[in-house]
């Protein structure tokens, strides 16, 4: 169908009270284009989620009701050990080259690494932190 149509046609859905029934000639265009027909179904699932009540809860109990995933730190503790191991494997691999630029170079680039690794392992695991600290706190 072209926009014109189509256009004309959407209108006078939207022009429909409530409940009130579609004419046979909006039927039939509906039942031929698809493009208007899933808009007319969106805009149905629009209004009844639109006319449902709100839902109040207060912060705290959605809080409490939040998934609490479990924190699992064996791929930090894998990483780390292969940063570490890395570390030796360059360490001694920079003992046999007289290149002290190589050595600042390669140690600007592990420390930088070093510290993406701990900001991130305390960024991805700030709940379990945050909970360690609130333990602390109420001793």
């Amino acid at each position: 169908m072209n926009n014109e149509t189509c256009e004309k046609n959407m209108d006078t859905f939207l022009s429909l009270d409530k409940y009130e029934r579609i004419p046979l000639r909006l039927t039939l265009h509906l039942l031929s284009c698809k493009k208007c027909r899933t808009q007319v179904h969106y805009l149905s699932l629009a209004e009844k989620y639109a006319s449902e009540p709100i839902k109040q809860t207060p912060i705290k109990d959605a809080l409490e009701n939040m998934p609490v995933r479990p924190v699992t730190m064996t791929k930090w503790i894998i990483w780390g050990i292969i940063m570490i191991l890395l570390l030796v494997v360059f360490c001694l691999i920079l003992n046999r080259i007289d290149r002290t630029s190589f050595a600042i170079f390669f140690n600007i680039i592990f420390g930088t690494l070093v510290t993406a690794y701990c900001v991130l392992f305390v960024g991805t695991n700030m709940d379990f932190f945050i909970k360690k600290i609130d333990k602390f706190q109420t001793v």
